[in-house]
């Protein structure tokens, strides 16, 4: 009779799984001090120790013990007969009785005084890979005595110890009385077994002598023995654990010592000294709404004077003696403050002159701003959570008496922290590079945002409260579902709220100055524009010069005729008279048009800043103009592979007629006929934007052109069910200007409205008319759709750079409304929002004056 078939398991599978599950020792060790937490441990001890040499014995037959021979880094294996150590082990009989005897060097310990392990434990759950007694199916997690939720369930964390070294031993008790219990297996006998159940493991126990409660996780032999002992590798070790081991509590609720080669070493977070040095704090908090029912973010920043009023280069200087040492003594800018388009964005804008904090923001989103309730991008609620940043001047000089976990602080210990982190219930949860994209804004355009090295903060979870977040199995981040996007796309918005916030905090600060220093140009009698002073200014010293050239001149001949003799006497002394007098006059008026005119210095500066201003703003633009010819490019290749797909479908209509399936297939073919037309019109969109097209004007009705705009757009806009309605005046209105410059106009305006019609039907946020409607009339037209309407937030600054209200991940930069407000002026056109509320009380009608290209008949 033939055996049952079995599914067993190759014993490699465990070094496979323990090489790629855990990253580095670090992570290695603290997936023990998990288990430790989770055992509702008061706190836990890790000892290393590098010079530690000891022998373990191991007793069993030569068929479970003899094969097992292969050595470790620092182990080193010798079986033999029970009997008699000096005979060699018998391997002909699988029943003879053997000791392997286990040499070993280099010991890792992480200790607790938790709950420990019965027998039954030890055998069912902790030498069973894969099993955890803390695993539910749905919901949140049992809590502990304690209160904690467990951090564990994968049951996989143990594999991560073959990073450490060689033999995995653990010793556990559930009482001072009870026995102690051992259980071993080396890693190394991974390699030799055939299957999982090959391998041999240890089970003993013991009297308690020493009255042990809680559990003893040991692995020796360690691995990579050099860099354990490698100078500075506790600090190291110590650094790295801290951030593991939430970095951002001064005290912690389950504290952590460790000890390297006798050296003891208390971890603990960042110190509280450390964030008091941060010039900003952003903190968050995702909590119900009392009003709503649902969950709301509520975001706050708090700025420190010295993030504006820094003196770190003369630049930074003029603004500080400016704004906030002047005969006011701030009291302007903080005025300034308080009325600007920017930070009318908030819902709390405070300032505190003499306060450690200066300046207090907040602003609460909506559930509606982040979720999708369908389809692939759906989004779900991840559960409350809180969350904290730190921005910090790294080139200050101050004190460096705080200390981390015993190491000096500097600008290279925040560093070494920086980035934001994921914690629940205090353990770091690793996350693959810079996953929330600080590294972007190096890149935006922006200048004045979070930056990585100069930023430290977290995000807060809990196993009971964020349960459906779930790690994934090498803890490197979470699984990627609709909750890890909720929660993601939450993260996004909180940092994409204190870049914004000190992007426009100081981007005031910029303008007020700016302010001053044209005002007091003017009034020192500078002109508006600076380049007019500097014009003046030249023609100026070129009449300085010509008067110069002249005096010399007439004083060299004068000279010259003295010395010559021709006159002598009286004609000598009324001579020299007359060539001192007009030397003097000559001086004169040289002295008179080498004082600069009042304001040059002034307009010098203006010119400078405004030098300034527009290389900022090139940065953004540049990203744009990439995208641009990134898109002439895709409209090239399109029209290729149009004609290739209209060639192959008249080929499947030729070969099919006259058969069965011919009129089956005709509606399919129609369609892709009508997708290749509606994308041969969206790239024929792109031809006019092309630089040949720029600088042509052409004459045209505007009816014609927005009509024709639509039905290129018509199969796109009817997939998203949304209608369009054009209404035209009695007379057509004609304009002359550049048709790429108002198609770019136009397509922004409707993608904008597409974009908010079809958000708003997806989140159910709001009840949205899927129309968009185009008024032209005598001078423009007006377009406006039936969705939510502008945010109020934003109403001031909608048409600045960076302004934006579209999640992250969304497309777009806020520079949409900027760049095409630039291009109608350039025609002396305008757009604005017009005044004019929807029933939700928001402004919704953007209004396009076109007055200034008009065309009457008498325009050539």
């Amino acid at each position: 009779m033939e055996d049952t078939p079995q599914l067993r398991v190759g014993s490699h599978v465990l070094i496979q799984l323990g090489r790629e599950l855990v990253t580095d020792v670090e992570q290695a060790i603290l997936e023990c001090v998990k288990n430790s937490y989770d055992a509702d441990s008061p706190g836990c001890r890790i000892e290393i120790d590098t010079r530690e040499q000891g022998t373990l014995y191991e007793h069993g037959t030569a068929g479970k013990l003899a094969r097992f021979t292969a050595p470790a880094e620092n182990v080193h294996v010798l079986v033999k007969p029970s009997e008699d150590a000096e005979k060699p082990a018998d391997a002909a009989d699988p029943t003879a009785l053997v000791t392997r005897q286990l040499d070993y060097m280099g010991r890792i310990t992480i200790e607790d005084t938790g709950d420990g392990l019965d027998p039954a434990q030890l055998r069912s759950s902790w030498l069973v890979i894969s099993k955890s007694r803390k695993r539910t199916s749905e919901g949140p997690k049992a809590k502990t005595l304690r209160g904690r939720t467990p951090l564990g369930d994968k049951g996989l964390g143990r594999l991560g110890t073959m990073k450490l070294g060689d033999i995995l031993l653990v010793e556990t008790a559930t009482s001072p009385e009870s026995d102690l219990w051992r259980a071993q297996f080396r890693w190394a006998d991974c390699d030799v077994a055939d299957t999982v159940d090959q391998i041999p493991v240890q089970i003993s126990n013991e009297a308690n002598s020493a009255g042990f409660k809680g559990t003893r996780v040991s692995i020796l032999g360690l691995n990579d023995m050099p860099e354990w002992r490698r100078p500075r590798r506790l600090n190291e070790i110590t650094r790295s654990l801290a951030q593991l081991i939430s970095p951002f509590e001064a005290t912690s609720t389950f504290p952590v010592g460790i000890v390297l080669d006798g050296v003891d070493q208390s971890l603990s977070g960042l110190a509280n000294e450390v964030l008091a040095r941060a010039v900003a704090e952003f903190h968050f908090r995702w909590e119900d709404d009392p009003q709503t029912g649902n969950r709301r973010l509520v975001a706050r920043a708090l700025m420190r004077k010295r993030l504006l009023a820094s003196e770190r280069n003369d630049k930074q200087k003029h603004k500080t003696e400016r704004a906030f040492n002047g005969p006011d003594r701030g009291e302007g800018f903080t005025k300034a403050l308080k009325s600007s388009g920017r930070m009318k964005q908030y819902d709390k804008v405070e300032v505190f002159d003499d306060a450690p904090w200066y300046l207090e923001i907040e602003r609460t989103f909506n559930w509606s701003d982040f979720f999708i309730e369908e389809g692939l991008a759906s989004t779900r609620d991840p559960g409350p959570f809180t969350g904290s940043f730190y921005y910090f001047h790294l080139n200050e000089r101050g004190p460096d008496e705080a200390a981390a976990a015993g190491v000096g602080v500097d600008s290279a210990v925040i560093k070494s922290m920086s980035g934001i982190s994921i914690l629940r219930d205090g353990f770091k949860v690793r996350s693959p590079g810079d996953w929330l994209g600080l590294s972007s804004e190096m890149t935006s355009g922006s200048t004045y945002g979070l930056r990585v090295d100069n930023t430290v903060g977290y995000f807060a979870l809990t196993g009971a409260e964020n349960f459906s977040l779930v790690e994934k199995s090498d803890r490197e981040g979470f699984v990627e579902d609709a909750t890890y996007r909720g929660f993601h796309t939450i993260a996004q918005r909180c940092q994409r709220f204190a870049s914004e916030a000190m992007e426009n905090t100081r981007r005031t600060l910029d303008k007020y100055v700016k302010d001053l220093d044209d005002r007091d140009a003017i009034q020192a009698g500078a002109s508006v524009d600076p380049l007019v002073d500097i014009s003046s200014n030249l023609q100026s010293a070129q009449h300085v010069k010509d008067v110069a050239d002249k005096a010399a001149s007439d004083l060299d001949r004068s000279i010259r005729r003295i010395e010559s003799g021709l006159d002598s006497g009286a004609d000598v002394v009324n001579e020299t008279m007359r060539v001192m007098k007009a030397t003097m006059a000559a001086i004169d008026e040289v002295r008179s048009k080498i004082v600069p005119p009042g304001g040059s210095d002034a307009a010098l500066k203006r010119l400078k800043r405004d030098m300034d201003d527009k290389q900022q703003q090139m940065v953004g633009l540049f990203e744009s103009a990439a995208v641009g010819l990134s898109a002439r490019g895709l409209a090239h290749e399109l029209r290729t592979h149009l004609a290739e797909i209209r060639q192959r479908a008249n080929a499947i209509e030729k070969s099919t007629k006259g058969s069965s399936g011919h009129q089956s297939i005709l509606p399919d073919l129609r369609a892709i006929r009508a997708s290749c037309s509606a994308i041969s019109g969206a790239a024929s969109l792109i031809d006019p934007m092309l630089p040949r097209s720029r600088a042509t004007k052409d004459t045209f009705s505007l009816g014609e052109f927005v009509g024709e705009y639509f039905e290129n757009r018509r199969l796109s806009l009817e997939k998203s069910e949304i209608a369009i309605e054009v209404a035209l005046p009695p007379e057509p209105t004609i304009v002359r200007m550049n048709r790429s410059r108002l198609l770019q106009v136009l397509d922004n305006l409707v993608r904008n409205s597409a974009y908010w019609l079809r958000r708003a039907a997806t989140s159910g946020s709001h009840p949205v008319d899927r129309k968009i409607t185009v008024k032209i009339d005598g001078r423009g037209f007006v377009l406006f759709d039936g969705g939510e309407g502008v945010d109020p937030h934003v109403e001031e600054s909608l048409f600045e750079m960076f302004v934006t209200t579209k999640p992250e991940g969304d497309p777009g930069q806020g520079l949409g409304l900027f760049i095409i407000s630039e291009l109608l002026s350039l025609d002396a056109c305008t757009i604005s929002l017009d005044t004019e509320r929807n029933p939700s009380g928001r402004r919704f009608k953007f209004d396009v004056d076109l007055h200034a290209v008009l065309f009457t008949g008498d325009r050539k």
